[in-house]
């Protein structure tokens, strides 16, 4: 690892751009088995300088910690939507609910569908947590009592559940990539399946899935992305419209 730092450092420079060791941050990722046996990894050098590793970093917006779990990042994503939640509530009294499902979907929808595909194959326990929050403000925004049933308002509201909300977001980088070939690192994740002699199923364009020898690889895009279009129904998979 000290000697890949290395190399990037000698580039950087040699190239006319600055690293700063000083601001740099350092995080190695694995599952819990695989950092178990590697052994733990507690300081690497950048230039001169002594970088301990980090159990989390944020990188455009996301969390990452040591194992991609997304725990801490759905904590802040939790924290950060009750914040505008409680804002929301002292201000709904003064404005209707079309201003304040405008207002809701702005401030908090944006957190909970920003970056929200890299939470495929989370835990229960997460994508429960953020569905807490969407049924809180969905109170906030219909007026809706704890003691009634929430299901009914998220419908009004044409609201869809979190892990719904992922599969979208999935299915449509999946139809982007297949469509526009962009981007180009995405799309050559994606292959459509190959079948040895005409079959009814050929006319369906079905993606080729691949096999993760692990649950973390499958969590990948390369393997989410094709189990989810080929679930779709066949009029939303064919692309000849």
């Amino acid at each position: 690892l000290s000697s890949c730092f290395r190399a990037v450092h000698g580039w950087f420079s040699e190239n006319g751009l600055a690293l700063n060791p000083d601001k740099s941050e350092v995080i190695v990722v694995g599952t819990g088995a695989r950092n178990r046996r590697e052994g733990e990894i507690g300081m690497t050098t950048l230039g001169d300088t002594q970088i301990p590793v980090s159990k989390t970093v944020k990188s455009l917006g996301i969390t990452l910690d040591d194992k991609l779990s997304f725990n801490t990042h759905v904590d802040n994503v939790c924290k950060a939507a009750h914040f505008h939640i409680r804002a929301l509530r002292h201000i709904r009294g003064c404005i209707d609910e079309e201003t304040a499902c405008m207002v809701a979907s702005s401030m908090v929808g944006s957190h909970l569908d920003c970056c929200n595909s890299v939470l495929h194959g989370t835990s229960a326990e997460d994508l429960g947590k953020l569905q807490r929050v969407l049924h809180a403000l969905a109170r906030v925004v219909s007026g809706t009592r704890r003691s009634d049933h929430i299901t009914p308002v998220l419908a009004r509201l044409h609201w869809l559940p979190i892990a719904a909300r992922i599969t979208f977001k999935i299915a449509l980088l999946t139809f982007k990539a297949i469509t526009t070939k962009k981007p180009e690192y995405l799309a050559e994740m994606l292959d459509f399946q190959a079948t040895p002699r005409t079959l009814r199923s050929s006319s369906r364009n079905r993606l080729h899935v691949k096999v993760a020898k692990t649950v973390f690889a499958s969590h990948a895009f390369r393997h989410a992305a094709p189990s989810i279009w080929n679930n779709l129904p066949t009029h939303l998979t064919d692309l000849s419209l």
